[in-house]
């Protein structure tokens, strides 16, 4: 087989002489698949969207993490760590040679040829190539009375204290009350905002972040909803505070994730620099102090909480354009995603929730191209029924 290998890889640079290129024909006449595979070859579109598809896989890693996470005793898919150095021609030959030997047809994992027969339904219905990424948007509430919504755009983000401007505008009343926001960042959405103290939040989709115009004397306290990641402005002498639904954060000039959305069992705060004490609303003598790389978890049913460490690169991860799930099951990430996307979805099986995978997928992918590398890995089929995405097996 490395004999054809090179003369597909020559064949795909246009090197190929006579004799050889007479071979090649004579090894493709063998089957109907090889004919189709020196079809696809030739077509850039083709290639150009298996080395993309390819690409989408995070090559960063470590194996030997990927090693000892296999060994544990759940069951887990292990998304394929590939190199993506290789030449292109190198990248498509593997996966054909893979094809060849199995018998298979020549539709790879991932490629449109295997999708499009599942992501169209009837003209009323959605499909796969309908579900975009989430944008840059937030919508802007005061508690003022005869207050308007504001829509915030990309335009309105970073900006050190453009919601003391916008809030304004809420309403003509010239009152010394302090006003209070809200600010709601809607499913398949994302939100960043600089607030009057120059701390800066961002929001990931269906949050709320409640907090006043302007700060007290005495201390910084803002109410979240949903997840998102601070980074504070640490003075000594006012504290900052984030209230959850059950406990509430102090901190100390630092840098953290909150994940406290209604329908999740658990409220998960991960601490990446800096310090910060939690605190159960009811209970607020009882403090527990976390320290960089750990991660706390309030359970709402027991109202425990325990600690754990983790790195913060994989939770904060979706703050730097990508999802990375480590030993999370397919329910939780199917959760992620809709949010994210903005789509209704259900299992064909109700066991498949609890496969548990490993990897990476670009935020900003496609959902169609995304998937493909879940559908890949875990034998699993993406397809779509009425406005729903229903997952299945293969």
């Amino acid at each position: 087989m490395d004999r054809i290998n090179r003369l597909l890889y020559l064949y795909m640079l246009g090197r190929l002489g006579n004799e050889e290129q007479a071979e090649l024909q004579d090894w493709a006449e063998g089957s109907p698949e090889r004919r189709e595979l020196l079809r696809r070859l030739s077509d850039p579109a083709y290639v150009s969207r298996q080395l993309s598809r390819r690409a989408l896989v995070s090559t960063s890693r470590p194996m030997a993490d990927m090693q000892r996470r296999i060994a544990a005793s759940r069951p887990r898919i292990l998304w394929r760590v590939l190199s993506i150095a290789a030449a292109v021609a190198v990248v498509v030959i593997c996966a054909a040679t893979y094809y060849i030997y199995s018998g298979s047809d020549m539709s790879l994992p991932g490629t449109d040829s295997g999708l499009i027969a599942e992501e169209h339904t009837s003209d009323a219905g959605l499909s796969l190539d309908d579900i975009r990424p989430g944008t840059t948007h937030a919508l802007l509430t005061s508690d003022a009375a005869g207050s308007a919504a504001i829509e915030l755009g990309a335009v309105d983000t970073a900006r050190v204290g453009s919601h003391i401007m916008l809030s304004q505008a809420l309403t003509d009343e010239k009152t010394d009350r302090v006003a209070e926001l809200c600010l709601d960042v809607p499913r398949g959405n994302e939100f960043k905002i600089v607030l009057e103290d120059s701390t800066e939040v961002w929001l990931n989709s269906e949050s709320t972040l409640r907090y006043p115009e302007n700060f007290g004397p005495k201390e910084r306290r803002v109410e979240i909803t949903g997840e998102a990641y601070f980074a504070v402005h640490h003075e000594a002498d006012r504290p900052f505070i984030v209230d959850t639904r059950e406990q509430s954060i102090k901190v100390y000039g630092t840098t953290f994730n909150v994940r406290a959305y209604d329908e999740d069992s658990i409220v998960y705060t991960t601490l990446e620099s800096g310090s910060i004490s939690i605190s159960l609303r009811g209970n607020p003598s009882g403090e527990v102090m976390l320290s960089p790389g750990h991660q706390a978890l309030l359970s709402r049913d027991y109202e425990k909480l325990h600690l754990r460490r983790v790195d913060p690169k994989v939770i904060t991860s979706w703050r730097h354009g990508r999802f990375v799930f480590e030993e999370q099951m397919l329910s939780g990430i199917m959760r992620d995603l809709s949010r994210w996307y903005n789509f209704e979805y259900e299992f064909a099986h109700p066991e498949l929730e609890n496969i548990v995978f490993m990897g990476s997928i670009p935020r900003y992918a496609d959902f169609a191209t995304a998937i493909a590398l879940i559908e890949e890995s875990g034998g699993l089929r993406f397809k779509t029924e009425g406005r729903k995405v229903i997952v299945d097996r293969k």
